[in-house]
């Protein structure tokens, strides 16, 4: 089957989406799939097809895809014979996708990654949307498509909720278990300055504020107060990161803490190998990855049993959990797991027992199979989205006309016919 993966990020971009795409890509293809990606930006090779961005100055992970011109895209989709599409996102690459799938007849699948509820934040007020609003539009598009994928049973509950009715199947991302139990490449203690004793707590994830990274810094103070020889490394980057420097300076614990910025996944896998314990106290997780990833490579995990990682996480099965973000019942879970070395090694083995199990990208990518086959089956969603592609046609159209013609018209007396105004509509 030939698939086509529209999606608003991608490697080397550091994100669980973006993380996702690249796992399910790999192992489809092991399966014998041909799999294609259109992203802002992408690996340069002839599967990928890069729109271009706009990158934040203040987080350069973070890109905004071009809007671009949709004739290139449907020419591309046109030659590789796609039989599938599969979106990862509502919005500029998801709009193409919708695009794509009423021009050209596609079949249509969608991953509802994030709860976007818990991510209006982001939009400054007085423009921030309503929760009702935001819950409307996920409905809406999910029901445009074919089928939708939801990471767990929870963010299933919410899109029945909101009231989407095409069958959602519910399927977790899978781990790429080989790559966290690959040998160490260095040592984080020696690269960073950290004493061989000192035990490190690893936190990582994007430095928003949804990902409660406060709450972790607060635990750490804690820990220290109680005299606890620790290190916290904090992996990723994000809005933030200012916040959260100063938070640890004013705090007087910023030799203790060490802000390491994206890095790649190769290089992080190291950083969860050599971890002593993993803590989290995001409460918006659709899935969570990075505690998966923890457990992969044997390193235990704390953290807060809300949304994704409530579906994800068992207790006992390499993680404790709080149910709350309450401090000193999270601190008491750390401490167990720092003072008893039978418990400590018991999870470090239930964990990666726990994802070779259940976690496998590649039992997933079969999962991931059986959908594009059923809607491959059911033939292109209709839907009644728009777009101006119509534009971009009457613009060809003109641009294949002999330039001899203009040049004569322009002779003529016409100085002002140009082709400039479809030239801007063709690139808008």
């Amino acid at each position: 089957m030939k698939i086509a993966m529209f999606t608003d990020t991608y490697i080397p971009q550091v994100n669980g989406v973006a993380t996702s795409v690249s796992l399910y890509k790999r192992a489809l293809e092991k399966l014998g799939h041909e799999v294609y990606i259109v992203a802002p930006i992408g690996p340069k090779d002839e599967t990928v097809f890069s729109l271009g961005g706009i990158q934040f100055k203040w987080e350069k992970n973070h890109i905004i895809p071009r809007s671009g011109r949709i004739l290139p895209l449907l020419n591309f989709i046109r030659q590789k014979k796609i039989e599938v599409i599969h979106s990862h996102a509502p919005f500029a690459l998801g709009f193409r996708a919708l695009t794509v799938q009423r021009r050209l007849q596609i079949p249509h699948v969608h991953t509802y990654h994030t709860l976007l509820v818990e991510y209006r934040h982001y939009i400054p007020k007085p423009l921030t949307p309503s929760a009702k609003s935001v819950e409307e539009f996920s409905a809406w598009f999910c029901n445009m498509v074919n089928r939708v994928i939801a990471p767990t049973e929870k963010i299933e509950k919410e899109l029945l909720r909101y009231g989407v009715i095409k069958p959602i199947h519910v399927i977790p991302t899978g781990m790429d278990v080989e790559l966290f139990e690959a040998p160490n490449e260095f040592d984080i203690r020696e690269r960073h300055g950290i004493d061989k004793r000192t035990k490190i707590l690893l936190f990582v994830g994007r430095l928003a504020k949804e990902k409660n990274v406060a709450f972790i810094v607060d635990l750490f103070r804690t820990l220290l107060k109680r005299r606890y020889d620790l290190h916290l490394m904090i992996v990723g980057d994000g809005p933030e990161r200012s916040s959260l420097l100063h938070m640890v300076r004013e705090f007087g614990i910023d030799s203790r803490v060490t802000f390491t910025g994206y890095m790649s996944r190769s290089r992080l896998a190291n950083y969860y190998r050599q971890a002593d314990l993993f803590v989290f106290g995001s409460e918006s997780e659709t899935q969570g990855l990075v505690v998966l990833e923890s457990l992969a490579a044997g390193t235990p995990v704390v953290a807060v049993a809300k949304m994704g990682i409530a579906d994800v996480l068992v207790e006992g099965q390499g993680a404790l959990l709080v149910k709350e973000p309450v401090l000193e019942e999270f601190v008491e879970r750390v401490e167990r797991l720092l003072n008893d070395l039978s418990l400590y090694d018991q999870m470090k083995k239930a964990g990666k027992e726990y994802i070779m199990k259940n976690w496998s990208i590649d039992a997933k990518a079969l999962l991931m199979e059986d959908v594009y086959r059923r809607a491959a089956e059911e033939g292109a969603s209709t839907h009644d989205f728009r777009d101006n592609v119509w534009i971009e046609i009457i613009a060809e159209k003109v641009k294949s006309i002999s330039a001899k013609i203009f040049e004569n018209a322009n002779t003529g007396g016409a100085k002002n016919v140009t082709t400039e105004r479809f030239t801007r509509s063709r690139r808008g």
